[in-house]
């Protein structure tokens, strides 16, 4: 069973899975981040490439989405019909991102759009009705009859896993619920210029919660009452489960901040002497396998291959809390059997049996390299938060600016009635512009002072959380012209 941590009383939401060993992910969702899978658009039709029999649709994102024939609902029922005789240059049409735009690639759209619940998923344009292959005769059927019956002309519907517990009722009630969210978002469009956001799918909750069945989930436990309340009315199968805790950051046996610097690290030390080295390139993710120490006392076949699954379930781990996707190579301790590289593919693939986006493995290559991929559904965290991806630690300024406001949190946690932060200019210039002021100062309650340090050249660091008395004090040895107050 799993327990679900959302920190959203801040302006970077962060989600927390974790069971009772460890935590097995971490999701961030950073305000004004182009991570748009799921977004609803108003549209239009800039270029169609024929081609590629593809469309370049201007959605209101700084690059063109790429949309292809075979996501047009119509080319569904029409296989052989040319884009162009679908579409035409200027058209207006719903879209929606199914995957994020990346380095220099557009966001990938569809307008076959989907509305996803947690028992099933509603297509307005769909025309069709499937049921989970993980279910079993007679319920496929029996669910393909029940929900099929209460669907109008030309919609669809995909039955979910996790409907196999559920009652029909509630899975029929959260049906209309999604009909009636699309009757709300069309509308929308009518009144709207184009092109246009129609409907934001967060991060979180929307996204972190769908990939949990209910049934996996043993709390869902919120800092804020804002959020507490939306998974309440949207996710009524957690509602009972859904919990508000004021100071939940402080109850966490970790900072935030502290698992982000964690997480970031190249290189992996494993409990037994097995190490990884983790290392991005724009093309791929290379993984490499060092036994470092590591000893055994059977054969060094018998030993070799212990290592190596040791690395596989840290691996399968680190591309969840990392959310690694797309390339991946991984290059483990050299095998001399075939029949050890079959072992440890099948033992790989029991480490990744748990994580929600699929993994595929793929074989060893003649140089003994294991390829496999991951399906990218968002930014990695290493994209999201590091300036330079192939330096270690090196946090973007505007991580550091997320960073220094959960750390002020924490602070005044503690009972700080005042703090001083030493920062980088470039820091300082950015922290008011990502995060409200106003708000953080009646959150906190206290006293915040800013001294300028271009020793630090992108981060911070706290010179002093104390009382106003020794704060004051502390910052006349500071240089006058060093030193503001933000509130």
């Amino acid at each position: 069973m799993l327990t679900i941590n959302i920190l959203g009383d801040s302006t970077e939401k962060v989600g927390l899975i974790e069971n009772a060993v460890e935590i097995k992910e971490l999701v961030v969702d950073r305000p004004g981040w182009e991570d748009q899978v799921g977004n609803i658009y108003q549209a239009q039709v800039s270029k169609i490439e024929k081609g590629l029999q593809a469309a370049f649709i201007e959605y209101g994102s700084a690059k063109p989405g790429f949309l292809p024939k075979k996501e047009l609902p119509e080319s569904r029922r029409n296989p052989e019909r040319k884009l162009e005789n679908l579409i035409t240059q200027g058209q207006r049409l719903f879209v929606q991102v199914q995957k994020a735009a990346y380095d220099n690639k557009g966001a990938k759209l569809t307008a076959n759009i989907t509305l996803p619940g947690v028992s099933v998923i509603y297509l307005p344009f769909g025309g069709y009705v499937a049921v989970s292959k993980k279910m079993d005769e007679p319920y496929r059927s029996e669910w393909r009859e029940k929900l099929g019956s209460i669907l109008e002309e030309g919609e669809g519907v995909i039955v979910r896993t996790s409907a196999a517990n559920t009652d029909y009722t509630l899975v029929a009630a959260e049906l209309n619920r999604l009909r009636q969210q699309w009757i709300e978002i069309s509308s929308k469009a009518a009144s709207t210029k184009t092109p246009a956001c129609l409907f934001e799918d967060r991060l979180i909750p929307n996204r972190l919660l769908r990939n949990f069945t209910p049934d996996k989930v043993s709390a869902v436990v919120t800092d804020s009452v804002d959020l507490a309340r939306r998974i309440r009315e949207d996710f009524p199968f957690l509602a009972e489960k859904t919990k508000w805790k004021n100071k939940l950051a402080k109850e966490l046996p970790f900072s935030v901040n502290q698992l982000l610097e964690h997480i970031t690290q190249r290189r992996v030390k494993l409990d037994k002497g097995v190490e990884l080295f983790i290392d991005r390139t724009e093309a791929l993710t290379a993984i490499d396998v060092n036994s470092a120490s590591f000893t055994g006392r059977n054969s060094k076949q018998h030993t070799t291959l212990k290592a190596n699954k040791i690395a596989a379930e840290e691996i399968a781990r680190q591309l969840r809390l990392r959310n690694i996707a797309g390339i991946i190579i991984v290059d483990f301790i050299n095998m001399d059997t075939e029949e050890d590289r079959t072992h440890l593919i099948h033992h790989f693939r029991q480490q990744l049996a748990d994580d929600p986006i699929r993994t595929e493995i793929y074989g060893f290559t003649k140089l003994g390299l294991l390829e496999l991929s991951r399906k990218r559904e968002s930014y990695s965290l290493s994209y999201l938060l590091q300036e330079n991806q192939a330096s270690e630690q090196s946090f973007s300024v505007s991580t550091y600016a997320y960073m220094l406001e959960r750390d002020l949190q924490d602070a005044a946690a503690k009972g700080a009635e005042a703090v001083v932060v030493l920062a980088a200019p470039a820091l300082l210039n950015l922290f008011p512009q990502l995060v409200s002021l106003p708000s953080l100062s009646k959150k906190l309650g206290n006293t915040l002072y800013t001294v300028t340090d271009n020793n630090q050249p992108a981060g911070y660091r706290i010179g002093f959380a104390g009382s106003l008395e020794q704060a004051v004090a502390y910052l006349d040895r500071k240089p006058a012209e060093s030193i503001d107050k933000l509130f």
